[in-house]
C-alpha cells in the first residue's frame, strides 16, 4: 500500500509499505477521505515532534473509509461497511506503529462499534463524513459548557474548529451565536453557516455584545454582556482575561484551543464574577453519535469549511495549501481522485 511518511520539515514522501494484517479481533479500513488538522501542519511546518508526529512515521487523524478485511473473532463488522475511525482508540496504546489517516489502509486493534469504528448513516457521503473528527471536536466544546437552545453563546475564532463549534450550537437550536475573528472572508463564511459575525477590528467588543444579548451584572453590580457562555476556539493569550474583564455573575468559558503561550489570568476579577473557566479536549463517543446525527439530519452547513481536495499523490501540495489560512479552512485528501 502507499503512505504517506513524515520526514521533517516540509518533508513528506509516498513510500510502498507492506498491507497490514489484522489479528482475531482487528479489522482493516481503507481510508476515502481524509483530513489535514492544525496538528498536521504544525509538524510540517514547525517541528513535528511536539505533536507526536516523528520522522518515518505514517501519520493522519482524520479519516473515513470502509472495511475490507476482518478478523475471525469479529462480530458485528463486516467487509463493505463504511466507517469514522476514532483517532483516539483505533491502535493499542504500546504500538510503536504510528499508522493513520494519509495511508491507503489501516489496522484498527480490537475493533469495535461506538468505540473506535462508527457506522456512517447511509445517506452521508464521505465528502461529507470527513469532517467527523473536529466536528465532534466543536460538539464536545458545545456540551462541556452545557450549552442549549437560549444560551448566549460567543465563540472566538472562525478558523475549523471555530465553524465546527457553530455548527454543533446551530445544529443543536442555538441560532444566535456570535463568531469572533480578525478574518473578514472567514466571518463572512460563518455568517452563511448560521453565526452572527464581528470583526476585533471595526468596533467596541463589549457594546456589540450588550447591543446583541443584552445587558448584565457581575456579582459587584457592574453592567456586563449578557452572555452566558464563551467558547475559546482561537488560543489568543489575551482571551481569558478579555473573558474575565466582560463576564457576568457564573459565566463560563470553554478552552477548546490548544494555546502556545500561557495567558495572564486575573484571579481577582475570577473571584469577583465566580466565572468558571474550563477545558475541553476532543471528544466521546456520545459526541461523536451527535456528529453523526447532525450529518445525517442534514442540520447544519458544515460540509462549508471544506476549501480544498487533492489525491493522495499530491500530499505534499495539499500540506502547502493547508499552511495557506488566507485560502485554506479544511483541506481533503480525497483517495477517490
Amino acid at each position: 500500500m502507499k503512505s504517506a511518511i513524515y520526514h521533517g520539515i516540509k518533508q513528506i514522501s509516498i513510500e510502498e509499505k507492506p498491507m497490514p494484517k489484522p489479528g482475531l479481533n482487528d479489522v482493516i479500513v481503507q481510508i476515502k477521505r481524509a483530513g489535514i488538522c492544525a496538528t498536521d501542519v504544525t509538524a510540517y511546518n514547525y517541528n513535528g515532534d511536539i505533536v507526536s508526529i516523528f520522522p518515518g512515521a505514517e501519520f493522519g487523524h482524520e479519516m473515513v473509509g470502509v472495511v475490507s478485511e476482518v478478523g475471525a473473532s469479529v462480530q458485528d463488522i463486516f467487509v463493505g461497511m463504511r466507517v469514522f475511525v476514532n483517532p483516539l482508540t483505533f491502535r493499542n496504546p504500546t504500538d510503536t506503529d504510528r499508522g493513520g489517516a494519509f495511508s491507503e489502509y489501516v489496522l484498527v486493534a480490537n475493533a469495535q462499534l461506538n468505540y473506535n469504528l462508527f457506522v456512517l448513516p447511509d445517506n452521508v457521503s464521505y465528502d461529507d463524513a470527513v469532517v467527523i473528527e473536529p466536528f465532534s471536536v466543536g460538539v464536545h466544546g458545545k456540551n462541556v459548557p452545557g450549552a442549549k437552545p437560549g444560551s448566549n453563546i460567543v465563540i472566538y475564532g472562525a478558523g475549523a474548529i471555530g465553524l465546527c463549534t457553530l455548527s454543533a450550537l446551530v445544529g443543536s437550536g442555538v441560532n444566535n451565536a456570535v463568531i469572533v475573528d480578525l478574518d473578514d472572508q472567514r466571518l463572512a463564511l460563518a455568517k452563511e453557516m448560521g453565526g452572527v459575525p464581528f470583526n476585533l477590528k471595526e468596533s467596541n467588543f463589549r457594546e456589540f455584545l450588550i447591543g446583541h444579548f443584552g445587558q448584565s451584572d457581575n456579582c459587584v453590580g457592574l453592567p456586563t454582556p449578557n452572555v452566558d457562555i464563551y467558547i475559546d476556539c482561537a488560543g489568543a493569550s489575551n482571551i481569558p482575561d478579555q473573558f474575565l474583564s466582560m463576564a457576568k455573575a457564573g459565566a463560563k468559558l470553554s478552552v477548546v484551543a490548544v494555546h502556545k503561550k500561557s495567558p495572564e489570568v486575573a484571579f481577582s476579577s475570577l473571584m469577583m464574577t465566580e466565572a468558571v473557566i474550563m477545558g475541553s479536549f476532543m471528544y466521546t463517543p456520545k459526541d461523536i453519535n451527535e456528529t453523526l446525527g447532525y450529518l445525517s439530519s442534514h442540520s447544519t452547513q458544515i460540509n462549508k469549511i471544506i476549501t480544498h481536495r487533492y489525491p493522495h499523490s499530491q500530499i505534499t501540495e495539499a500540506f502547502e495549501m493547508a499552511c495557506d489560512a488566507s485560502q485554506a479552512i479544511k483541506v481533503v485528501i480525497d483517495y477517490d481522485l
